[in-house]
């Protein structure tokens, strides 16, 4: 009886004030840089011992790592992803074991953004993110994380600009090889054929059309997302309501929720790109691109990587994400597959005793 008067209350309170719920972007950061949607944050730790880290305390290193470390969201979420919770926070992971530690924000583009391209991301964006933390940290080196597209990003970034000031990068569920990636891989190599042709014979380029017509809005792209597994939506639902007496249960659940539920629209240039160069062309799969009349040669990345896939990732594969490997044209690349699907090998509760505490090892050689 106390039970079902609890989960009650929570089931009330939960759709009044759902943000007493929502844990998101709770460590404290200051902005150092801005241009237009775009900004750049520096993360700090308040003064303390330990900090949670799931059930256990991971102990705050006084030793601090002399490269700063530039974390890269992918588009179409919130940078928070990167703190999602107090207890889940990757952001605050990393600075406890000594990182100093910056974020972009590519901001919440709507449909008056919808021209955004690669170009502004890759040649223009990111540029800027690494001088600026450059400027910020008094050091002249910076190493980076990226996560799904985020990881592609820093990849046309580097492969662009052969002499970057970055040691490292280490990308999470980044799909180099779209046509390797599972069932949707099968669907893109098969439409890419007649693509394909008909460009050959018609050069037809989808350069043309109205970015208005590719931006997909938030709410698309949230249910696009959930969709891609329907029976783990299913279940999360009935597990909410076995828990719905557990304020930390639901407290987790609204939060970790949050992330497909307050997505941002997916700016039309950008998936217009995508969609010709990646998905039908495949582009990054035979190492070359180009972007914004630069061209983009993965053989011409020299930064050491780590590669990381999700063992059960629904949307990226592992095979599509280690063809990095054969692109790439690093001395020192490695390549782990963490347990956790597209989100969870990211942010999940496995999260930080795989990838984060693998990135975290690895990268402290590369950043003395």
């Amino acid at each position: 009886m106390k039970n079902s008067i609890r989960a009650l209350g929570h089931a009330i309170e939960r759709r009044r004030h759902p943000h007493r719920f929502i844990q998101t972007d709770k460590t404290p950061w200051d902005e150092i840089h801005r241009d237009g949607i775009m900004a750049v944050r520096h993360y700090s730790l308040p003064p303390m011992e330990s900090i949670p880290v799931g059930d256990e305390r991971v102990a705050v290193r006084r030793e601090k790592h002399r490269v700063p470390l530039l974390l890269v969201p992918a588009l179409g979420i919130h940078c928070w992803t990167y703190d999602i919770m107090p207890n889940r926070s990757m952001v605050r992971y990393l600075m406890a074991r000594g990182y100093d530690v910056y974020l972009i924000d590519w901001g919440q583009p709507s449909q008056a953004n919808r021209n955004l391209d690669l170009d502004t991301y890759v040649n223009r964006w990111l540029p800027d993110a690494v001088q600026a933390v450059r400027k910020r940290s008094e050091c002249d080196r910076v190493n980076l994380v990226g996560y799904c597209m985020g990881g592609l990003l820093c990849l046309m970034y580097l492969g662009a600009h052969p002499r970057a000031p970055v040691t490292a990068l280490s990308t999470i569920a980044s799909p180099v090889n779209f046509h390797k990636s599972g069932p949707f891989g099968a669907l893109f190599s098969l439409a890419a054929i007649p693509a394909m042709q008909v460009h050959d014979w018609f050069q037809l380029r989808l350069k043309p059309l109205d970015s208005k017509l590719f931006h997909i809005p938030a709410n698309l792209l949230s249910f696009g997302f959930k969709m891609t597994n329907p029976p783990g939506v299913v279940q999360s639902y009935v597990e909410l309501l076995r828990n719905l007496g557990d304020r930390d249960y639901l407290t987790e659940y609204m939060t970790m929720g949050q992330w497909f539920n307050d997505m941002v629209d997916y700016p039309g240039a950008v998936v217009r790109e995508v969609i010709e160069k990646m998905i039908l062309a495949n582009s990054l799969a035979n190492g070359r691109i180009n972007i914004g009349g630069r061209a983009v040669e993965f053989a011409a990345i020299r930064q050491d990587l780590l590669a990381f896939a999700g063992r059960t990732d629904r949307i990226v594969s592992i095979r599509a994400a280690r063809e990095v490997l054969s692109v790439v044209g690093s001395r020192e690349k490695h390549f782990e597959v963490a347990p956790g699907g597209h989100a969870g090998v990211f942010a999940g509760s496995k999260a930080p005793e795989h990838c984060w505490r693998l990135i975290a090892d690895w990268m402290a050689e590369r950043s003395a």
